[in-house]
């Protein structure tokens, strides 16, 4: 009953044409036209028939995570502990599923009032990407690996313990690193799924108005990396963080924000695991090297 990877996104934007073009001229995602009644566009990055899911909202913000159960057992028997527990769990009708291109799936809210969508039977179309800007290719697994989802995401988690627990002990995610950086009263924990990904989901145990700290997304090489960031800057798009490297996944990245406000990790080199063999951590120390931060009105 662990759930096998972070599968997709589900976000509010008040210029959907903005994202879109951030996504795709930026990041060298590639648009997935589909039709779609209440007006969402989709970006994919493999054989998923999409991985976000950008739809038009007053306020630009995560909606949902959505995460991935490797079959229909699993998933009935996490979707049955949590209503054992008293959460309120809504089953998607068919119609919503097809929208998702998954078998099933239900929405509930976490402690800390994030909305999670699991699901099980992904929908592929096998369709290769064909990114506008070149990217050969982006991390989210193969033969090796299985699936191993988009990337990952950090949620606030003002009420951290009560998430972790819900996390841990019904969705069927594990603790890899528990991280006290260097900045009064923080805390990121962070978790991994049943794939070597070194964390497809992290806590941060404080509030933040986009509903969502920061998503990541992955690519093969250096090289696509610092190309990227020529992208950035020829676009004038903030930088949040500058090239580095973290400790805990070894991810080679920087920070960008999206229109809108969402913070977009770019990286390279994370670390697969083995998980047989691994002893969580705690840190105290987040970065290796680089990632100078910068955040807009803050550090003006």
């Amino acid at each position: 009953m662990t759930v096998a990877s972070i599968g997709y996104l589900r976000i509010a934007a008040q210029d959907t044409s903005a994202w879109m073009d951030f996504g795709t001229q930026v990041l060298g995602l590639m648009e997935a036209p589909r039709e779609d009644a209440q007006g969402a566009r989709f970006l994919r990055m493999d054989n998923h028939p999409f991985r976000f899911m950008v739809e038009s909202g007053e306020q630009d913000r995560m909606l949902a995570t959505g995460l991935e159960y490797r079959g229909k057992s699993d998933w009935q028997s996490v979707c049955d502990a949590l209503s054992e527990a008293g959460h309120n769990v809504t089953t998607g009708s068919a119609e919503e599923a097809q929208r998702r291109c998954v078998s099933g799936y239900v929405s509930l809210q976490d402690p800390s009032g994030n909305t999670v969508e699991l699901y099980y039977g992904r929908k592929l179309d096998y369709a290769p990407l064909n990114s506008p800007v070149g990217v050969k290719g982006f991390v989210t697994g193969d033969e090796y690996t299985g699936d191993m989802g988009f990337g990952h995401a950090v949620l606030p988690a003002p009420d951290m313990e009560a998430t972790i627990a819900f996390y841990t002990e019904l969705i069927g995610l594990a603790v890899c690193d528990d991280l006290y950086p260097p900045i009064p009263d923080s805390r990121v924990v962070f978790m991994h799924a049943d794939n070597p990904r070194q964390h497809s989901l992290a806590l941060y145990n404080q509030p933040h108005p986009a509903g969502v700290v920061h998503i990541m997304v992955e690519v093969e090489t250096l090289d696509e990396v610092g190309l990227a960031l020529d992208r950035v800057k020829k676009a004038g798009l903030p930088l949040l963080a500058s090239l580095g490297r973290h400790v805990n996944d070894n991810m080679c990245s920087f920070y960008v924000l999206a229109p809108g406000g969402i913070a977009v990790e770019y990286g390279y080199d994370g670390l697969l695991v083995d998980w047989d063999s691994y002893t969580p951590t705690v840190s105290t120390e987040g970065d290796l090297w680089g990632h100078e931060y910068s955040f807009p009105g803050v550090n003006d």
